[in-house]
């Protein structure tokens, strides 16, 4: 009858497994809604990349270089493959209209996955150990704030904690044979393939017990068998994420592999230390605090195991021991493991976590059989049953009121991050192609999937001086799927060395994020943006703690406001805001701050009062209230926190219902009859042209153009220093400047042809998608070039076709043709110049870039928008570039092209007005623009001196001959023309190069001292961008002797402006 009475206790205790699985998912759910994530490197490692897959953009940490690669993209595809199928229902729908719901999506994902396996090891504790062992188990995960941040991370550490958990379980289930074994293996390994290598060190308790047993029963073969199949099976889990990584990063990449060799045998400056090291017990700190009395129950669960057996030795058998040995071992060895190591992070501790909650539950079993016994020559048969009680219960309850109010304290003191970017989802707040900028916040950034679509965070500099992350490669034509995981970065490294590229200036920012808070000073780079009231509107703000001025009772736990606690232990606030740039006229500011600012001012501060005042009283009169209240503190405490998640639930998805309905019933906008500037076009949504019925104004007559007589304009774009600006230095173009031709034509007509009959697609291509906006261009110029130059072009008429015809060459140029080819072949290979030399045959099957090159002396590019309103560059016939390649270039994005080629001051000062510029330009609007650069020898196609045309890496001016005589310097400049044609929006660019001596230009008058004087107003960034340590000595030596030739000579140098020499010539 005894045992029948314990055997139906123990079913008592034991819950099934399903409720065990409800208790496990609520529990990491409300984690997954409500949790701020703790390290920046989930965000930047994982959901970026994530981003970036699903997105096409994203921000991209050294780790993922090709160089390094150090961060598997298996890993990371498998989320973002779920997340994908998981909101393809509501994109099908039209429902999704945020990636907001793709990451809480994928965060409850992580939640359920993490309930299943603990579920699994419960019900196998359950069956293997003890019932009460198993609640014990459930009760520490569930209760300790460890695991609500640890269950739903998107972190390889939690993938490891999950692998670890099915990996105890497979364990467990029996004494031996081989699916125990290899299953346990197998599951230890996945965890640390595709989670985290170092996680390995948890199965090496159960392989040694395995030996053990081998040795001790003499079944060595059979142990080796099961030992081997469980290797195996982890094997084939890494040769597949090898092959994945391997096809993701284009070349043999072992990413455990990888990760090893960087963490364990790196040295020096690189390595793990350099982000810094703690003291040994930094572990034992953190885990006290997190899982407060738990943590010293699994430390004493060893000690405890053989106290009862040594000195008890009646509660287990030598098996069981050895068994129970085994499972509390893992926790000590990761704990030993990672306590010695100088670098730590909380989320290290995440594999052993659930190791740790098996100790402390085999612990508190133990205390508790113990404190049972009823044996008189036991002394706690002596005390009283409520004393026992006592004993048990006190610090049960009291860690689970000390769990409860860290994770509350969490919960409300940090979820600001998560939640301050809301306002921007606001179709009429911000729009694609808007920039929120992240300061001294950089770190907390919950990820891109919290902006709308087509907005992007940048960096601004901040205090912070390592090496922030940079933005993957947009290249999305010419490059297959995802070239942004193998075409590598620039500026990353693996010594946390700051790269000044990854910031942008905080005026080319439209939002920003930023704290202020009292115990924190502003600084010159970390301004109090939220005071900045004339520059910046607040959009939102949250309270967010100030751990710097609240006591440390306060930033560990949850410390209501109330006038009961003493100020001393209350906790401290600042704000945390979502800022917007204002955006009013320059004049109008002055006469609004002139006019109606004191008063204005003056009046927002007495509002400010009442507002603060009202809310003091009211404050003041809920205390009062509760002070009057007689009602039980924890009962009260437990309900309000029930009564305000549950608010807070319903309003979230009210708020979310509603702004879908919002959405879907959005009045149509009130036209904006505005004067626009011919750079500004009307807004359209990102990808989406509306042609135009803009028509090209007639082209006059080049007056006297002749093909022998007509000398090339003499550019020289440069000025006098001390100071080089770096601008895009646009201006006006008229419509007869459109297209310049000289006598250096037919020279410059054969060396295309010959390049393009020897590198065909490597210099002309055109992308499917550009087919026709290429067609249009062949068009334009087909129109203009007669008008321009009838001596040297003539139209088609009547039944010659449409098109034109090259009066010297003989070539014609059927524009008809290429259109009745691009409605049958597109999406389909171009061809490259097939038809050079086939006269009145020609351009048959030939790309429209291709028949536009042979018609100017210009090299020609065609940019279109993407989607994410990003331009690209998807057709070009770059023949005479000089320093760069079209296949290197071709399908990237306005800003990687400028950046992968280190372009000075592009973040800093380019990047958003050129992009700007691009989105509004209209097809009225066209603009001109010149550069220049020397060159040290006389290609004008190639400049061998940087390294082979062919070469596929070591091209640079660092392969250039330094110092070479003056004869060998060569004066290159270009002249482009920016339009945007009107029917397929795409924008060209004409880039004509002009290329002379140096000896040659410095015969004109003030060109020597002019050009000396730019080459030393040139920075640092400019002058390696422009090569000058490899010409300069020499050049400006030279320059210098003619400069001081001309005015010997006579040369007045202050008349070159009276004289008409203005920019650019």
């Amino acid at each position: 009858m005894a045992t029948m009475s314990r055997n139906s206790a123990e079913r008592s205790l034991e819950l099934t497994a399903r409720t065990a699985f409800y208790v496990f998912a609520l529990t990491n759910l409300v984690a997954a809604i409500f949790a701020p994530i703790q390290d920046c490197d989930e965000v930047f490692n994982y959901w970026e990349p994530s981003h970036y897959l699903n997105h096409g953009h994203g921000l991209q940490t050294w780790e993922y270089s090709p160089e390094y690669a150090i961060r598997s993209w298996t890993y990371t595809g498998l989320h973002s493959l779920l997340m994908w199928l998981g909101i393809l229902p509501l994109r099908i729908l039209r429902y999704n209209k945020s990636t907001v719901a793709e990451f809480y999506f994928l965060r409850a994902t992580l939640a359920l996955t993490c309930a299943f396996c603990q579920t699994r090891l419960y019900s196998v504790i359950a069956r293997t150990f003890h019932p009460r062992v198993a609640i014990f188990f459930m009760v520490a995960l569930v209760i300790s704030p460890g695991m609500y941040h640890a269950a739903p991370a998107y972190l390889p550490s939690s993938f490891a904690m999950y692998a670890t958990m099915l990996g105890l379980a497979a364990f467990m289930k029996g004494s031996g044979g081989l699916a125990k074994t290899a299953q346990g293996i197998a599951w230890f390994g996945i965890g640390s393939v595709l989670g985290w290598p170092f996680a390995g060190a948890l199965v090496i308790p159960f392989v040694v017990e395995e030996i053990i047993i081998a040795s001790v029963t003499g079944e060595v073969f059979e142990a080796f068998w099961r030992l081997f199949q469980g290797a195996g099976r982890s094997l084939v889990v890494l040769a597949l994420q090898t092959a994945i990584d391997s096809w993701f990063y284009k070349k043999l990449v072992c990413v455990p592999l990888n990760i090893v060799l960087y963490n364990v045998f790196s040295g020096g400056s690189r390595g793990p230390d350099i982000y810094g090291v703690e003291p040994w017990h930094f572990y034992v700190r953190n885990l006290a605090l997190n899982f407060n009395i738990w943590f010293f129950l699994a430390l004493a669960s060893l000690p405890l195991l053989l106290v009862q057996h040594i000195a008890i030795q009646k509660a287990v058998s030598r098996q069981t021991l050895l068994r129970s040995l085994v499972f509390v071992s893992p926790f000590y060895l990761w704990l030993a493991i990672f306590t010695l190591q100088p670098h730590k992070e909380e989320r290290f501790m995440y594999p052993a976590y659930p190791a740790l909650a098996l100790n402390a539950a085999i612990a508190l079993h133990i205390i508790l059989t113990n404190l049972g016994s009823t044996d008189p020559r036991h002394l706690v048969s002596k005390l009283h049953p409520q004393l026992k009680l006592a004993i048990v219960a006190v610090p049960l309850l009291l860690s689970f009121n000390v769990g409860m109010l860290r994770t509350i304290g969490t919960l409300t003191g940090y979820s600001a991050p998560l939640n301050v970017y809301k306002p921007l989802h606001d179709p009429t707040i911000a729009r694609p192609g808007d920039t929120v900028c992240l300061g001294k916040e950089w770190y907390r950034f919950p990820s891109s999937f919290n902006l709308p679509h087509g907005v992007r965070a940048k960096f601004i500099k901040s205090e912070f001086s390592g090496l922030l992350p940079g933005e993957f490669s947009q290249a999305n034509v010419g490059f297959g799927l995802f070239p942004g995981t193998w075409l590598v970065p620039l500026g990353m490294n693996d010594e946390n060395v700051e790269d000044p590229g990854k910031y942008i200036d905080v005026e080319h920012c439209d939002f920003l994020v930023d704290s202020s808070l009292p115990g924190t000073s502003p600084t010159e780079l970390e301004p109090d943006y939220i005071s900045d009231t004339e520059r910046w509107k607040t959009l939102k703000c949250l309270p967010f703690l100030d751990a710097s001025q609240t006591h440390l009772l306060g930033r560990l736990l949850w410390v209501p406001d109330l006038p009961f606690v003493p100020a001393q232990l209350r906790r401290k606030w600042g704000n945390y805001c979502l800022l917007q740039r204002k955006a009013i006229p320059g004049t109008l500011r002055l006469t609004i701050m002139s006019t109606l600012g004191p008063r204005f001012a003056e009046h927002a501060r007495h509002l400010a009062r009442t507002a603060r005042h009202h809310c003091i009283n009211v404050q003041a009169k809920i205390n009062t209230a509760i002070q009057h209240v007689d009602i039980n503190p924890k009962a009260a405490l437990y309900a309000g926190l029930l009564f305000m998640t549950c608010v807070w639930l319903a309003i979230t998805i009210t708020n979310r219902m509603r702004h879908g309905k919002r959405n879907s019933t959005t009045r149509p906008n009130t036209p904006n009859l505005e004067r626009r500037t011919p750079f500004k076009a009307a807004e359209r949504p990102p990808g989406v042209w509306i042609p135009q019925p803009f028509t090209r104004p007639t082209a006059s007559p080049y007056p006297s153009w002749s093909l022998k007589h007509t000398k090339p304009l003499p550019y020289r774009p440069f000025k006098h220093g001390p100071k080089y600006h770096i601008t895009m230095g646009l201006r006006t173009m008229s419509w007869d400047e459109w297209i310049e031709l000289d006598n250096q034509y037919l020279s410059y007509h054969a060396l295309k042809a010959e390049r393009i009959q020897e590198r065909g697609s490597k210099c002309c291509k055109t992308a499917p998608e550009a087919w026709g906006a290429a067609v249009e261009l062949v068009g334009e110029l087909c129109g203009y070039l007669p008008e321009r130059y009838p001596g040297l072009f003539r139209r088609l008429e009547g039944r010659e076709g449409e098109g034109m015809r090259n009066l010297i060459t003989g070539e014609v140029f059927d524009v008809g043709g290429l259109r009745g080819r691009g409605r049958g072949r597109h999406g389909h290979g171009h061809g490259h110049g097939e038809g050079e030399g086939k006269g009145e045959g020609e351009g048959e099957g030939e790309d429209p870039m291709t028949m536009c090159a042979r018609m100017v002396q210009d090299d020609l590019a065609i940019m279109m928008e993407g989607k994410d309103g990003q331009y690209y560059l998807v057709a070009g016939a770059i023949l005479l570039a000089g320093f760069w390649r079209l296949e290197d270039k071709f399908g990237m994005g306005l800003s990687e092209i400028h950046t992968s080629g280190d372009v000075p001051g592009f973040k800093e000062k380019l990047e958003k007005g050129m992009t700007n510029f691009f989105r509004r330009v209209k097809p009225e609007g066209p603009v001109l623009r010149n550069n220049y650069f020397i060159q040290v020898d006389d290609k004008l196609a190639w400049s061998e001196s940087i390294g082979s045309e062919d070469a596929e890496e070591g091209i640079g001016w660092f392969t250039a001959e330094k110092n070479k005589a003056i004869q060998h310097h060569w004066f290159r400049c270009e002249r482009q023309s920016l339009r945007r044609l009107p029917k397929s929006g795409g924008v060209v660019f004409t880039i004509r190069t002009y290329f002379h001596p140096i000896t040659s230009i410095c015969a004109e008058p003030y060109v020597p001292g002019r050009l000396a004087s730019a080459i030393r107003s040139w920075g640092d960034d400019v002058s390696r961008y422009k090569g000058k340590e490899r010409y300069g000595e020499v050049l400006l030596e030279y320059l210098d002797q003619r400069h001081k030739e001309q005015v010997e000579g006579g040369l007045v140098v202050d008349s070159e402006i009276e004289e008409g020499r203005g920019y650019p010539f």
